[in-house]
């Protein structure tokens, strides 16, 4: 995705019901988190208003300045505990090592190969702590599903002024790669004034082929959960999430305490 500037529109549609997931994961994970594609900041504030630190990073610096705003009327206690970088979650270095890493909103779909994805993953097993914990979501297509589709939702800016959003997607069968096209129409008392256009692709995965590449990567699979309310995948789940830890070498190794 570009994600410019119709950024600020995003957390108008955005969904809550994940934010008690991966906060149970960090604060059970040593409270530490380091956050690819942290977008708006949608995840990382909720977490470090429990007190938990975040390092978040996306290439959009769009979303980067939303993340940035929203802090800016937090109380200095959670501004304090929330760090913004701009990198590719697929080429990312961080000397630090944390206990505990997440991809949410189907993040890792934007990694479009397979290169991409395997660069995604040992970047990140790199960076987390011997037995720490990896956790992240995808959506789960159905073969049978249409390889086109649109839909269209909306969102109130104040009391006169809304937001349309439109959204179409094509994908392609072969390769499982998704192009999405967003709308979103800024209107004011009924009369549309302004237009903003998004595009970019994402890749569906199948499960078997995650698991794999988590294999390759070195991660030991934890749990794979059909939901955040940790009910059990099943292919007639919405999405697929993933939970793994990077194996410990150490004789003294102490488990971090974690779902699974």
């Amino acid at each position: 995705m570009n994600y410019g500037p119709a950024s600020k529109f995003y957390d108008l549609f955005s969904h809550k019901d994940d934010i008690a997931f991966y906060r149970d994961l960090a604060r059970n994970n040593g409270r530490r988190v380091l956050e690819l594609g942290v977008g708006t900041g949608r995840v990382a504030i909720e977490l470090a208003r429990s007190g938990i630190s975040v390092l978040g990073i996306d290439n959009s610096k769009y979303m980067l300045a939303v993340a940035e705003r929203k802090l800016e009327r937090e109380s200095v206690s959670v501004r304090e505990l929330v760090t913004l970088r701009l990198g590719d979650m697929r080429r990312f270095r961080s000397k630090m090592r944390f206990p505990f890493m997440c991809m949410a909103s189907q993040t890792f779909e934007h990694c479009l190969t397979e290169e991409d994805q395997k660069r995604c993953l040992k970047c990140a097993y790199s960076t987390l702590e011997e037995g720490g914990t990896l956790a992240f979501d995808v959506s789960q297509h159905r073969k049978s599903e249409p390889t086109g589709s649109w839909y269209i939702d909306s969102a109130k800016l104040s009391p006169q002024r809304k937001v349309v959003r439109t959204i179409f997607s094509k994908r392609d069968m072969e390769t499982n790669v998704v192009t999405l096209n967003l709308f979103f129409d800024v209107f004011h008392k009924g009369e549309m004034k302004v237009r903003f256009h998004e595009c970019g692709k994402a890749k569906i995965t199948e499960r078997e082929d995650i698991e794999r590449k988590l294999k390759e990567a070195g991660f030991s699979l934890r749990h794979v959960y059909g939901n955040y309310d940790l009910s059990e995948y099943s292919t007639r789940s919405e999405r697929m999430i993933f939970v793994a830890t990077k194996p410990s070498t150490s004789s003294d190794f102490r488990a971090h305490a974690q779902y699974g």
